[in-house]
């Protein structure tokens, strides 16, 4: 619909060019004045082509006019360098800013402005009189750039499709090219989006045609390479389609796999957290290791021998084990019995452990004294003393023929039937009574014990 209303209007705009052209240099005029007064932010936009811009074409940032183009100039490069001349107060812009050549339509010359696209919130500002490169510009493609690309025959053909384009809007066809054309602008407007954003990134382009290039020239190179990965990747996937019940299996299998797979991962940070230590005491652990490893590498001949006689007495010590397998039931029996007599010595064994210290002390003490380590003149000498209370003087054999009355009332007496004496018992107990204890009673009598009279006597 577009194009045929630019075919049927084309000779109306081009009465209206000259007049158009002649108040857009007006208008550029006086805005180069106000902004000159005004003390603007001027940058410096270079562009391949300068897209049909003069001077005087509007300036905007997100739809809205900020200033001018005042001058148009040739670089010595070949590049067009526009200057952009920004009212007061828009400026300055963030670094990364974007200049595109924008058209608000296809009908008219003088209807070309440049769109600033602003850089990030945050980067440092573009200086007054910035020049933004061919990186941070992108220009603008015409109608009739893209018509001279065409052949002579699709022209014509394009040319009869405009000529009879009333038919398609006439007759029963109108609607359902209607509805086409309603249903083709969101695809339309996505191409451009996508074609815009090509456009903006011509380098990265052209690198990807570049390396495209050289990656089939080095495919072209290896066509015989690439054949056999042809003909072997046919055969494994063949192969694959032999087994595909095995695979079949694998992925009926393979949810449960995943399952506990994923409990095992969730465990495997503190499984990582808890080896961590170790890994770190094996890098300290490292060089010493690596010393024994040394000295084993010198160790190892030297043990050969020795495994050569150990493997010799293994036939014996296997025997020797068979033979101790018979033994099993009679040490149990031992074992067994042995438990049974060391149960009935246990009342032994505690009273040899209450009145051991008392038999060892009255073989060295009572009976010889004790022998101590003496010196004179001539050297060591030892000395014994026999050592005997008065008031016991005549136990033992003499208080056998004894009555159990004392001899001398209050100084001497005598004492029989003594069987059952406490450890210590022998002995006058001491006034704080730290030698009359009784262990246990089932072993002794404290009444058979020395009486605590003796110490007064």
């Amino acid at each position: 619909m577009g194009i045929v209303m630019f075919a049927g209007r084309r000779r109306e705009l081009r009465r209206w060019l000259p007049l158009l052209a002649a108040a857009a240099v007006v208008i550029g005029a006086l805005t180069a004045i106000v902004l000159r007064d005004a003390g603007g932010y001027t940058l410096h936009a270079r562009f391949a082509d300068a897209g049909q811009l003069v001077k005087g074409s509007a300036v905007r940032v997100a739809g809205r006019q900020v200033g001018t183009i005042t001058k148009l100039r040739l670089t010595d490069s070949g590049q067009v360098d526009a200057t952009l001349s920004l009212r007061g107060g828009e400026g300055p812009l963030p670094a990364g800013t974007h200049a595109a050549v924008r058209a608000t339509g296809q009908a008219g010359l003088a209807n070309r402005y440049v769109e600033l696209d602003p850089g990030p919130v945050g980067a440092g500002p573009l200086p007054d009189g910035a020049i933004l490169t061919l990186r941070w510009t992108r220009g603008i493609v015409d109608l009739d750039q893209v018509f001279t690309t065409l052949d002579p025959a699709t022209r014509a053909q394009l040319r009869g499709l405009i000529g009879r384009s009333s038919e398609i809007f006439a007759g029963s066809g109108a609607r359902t090219f209607n509805t086409m054309l309603r249903r083709l602008n969101p695809a339309m407007l996505a191409i451009t989006n996508v074609t815009g954003e090509l456009g903006a990134d011509d380098h990265a382009l052209a690198a990807l045609v570049r390396d495209s290039a050289t990656a089939a020239g080095a495919l072209a190179r290896r066509s015989g390479a690439l054949e056999g990965s042809v003909e072997h990747s046919a055969a494994a996937l063949n192969a694959l389609a032999d087994r595909r019940e095995a695979l079949g299996q694998v992925l009926v299998r393979a949810p449960g796999t995943l399952t506990r797979a994923t409990r095992t991962l969730r465990h495997v940070d503190t499984t990582v957290a808890r080896v961590r230590p170790a890994l770190r005491d094996v890098v300290p652990a490292a060089a010493p290791l690596r010393d024994v490893l040394r000295q084993l590498a010198a160790t190892l001949p030297r043990l050969r021998p020795v495994l050569r006689q150990l493997r010799g007495q293994l036939p014996d010590t296997r025997a020797s084990l068979t033979g101790l397998a018979r033994l099993a039931a009679p040490a149990a029996q031992a074992l067994g019995s042995l438990q049974g007599a060391l149960t009935a010595s246990a009342p032994i064994i505690r009273g040899l452990r209450i009145y051991g210290a008392d038999f060892v002390l009255g073989v060295t003490n009572g009976l010889a004294g004790i022998i101590t380590s003496n010196y004179n003149r001539v050297g060591h000498y030892g000395r014994l003393n026999f050592v005997e209370n008065p008031q016991t003087l005549l136990a033992g054999i003499p208080a056998s023929i004894l009555s159990k009355q004392a001899l001398v009332p209050g100084l001497l007496s005598t004492r029989t039937g003594v069987t059952a004496l406490c450890p210590g018992g022998n002995q006058p107990p001491a006034p704080d009574g730290s030698n009359r204890v009784v262990v246990d009673r089932s072993l002794c009598d404290p009444s058979q014990s020395i009486p605590a009279s003796v110490n007064g006597g």
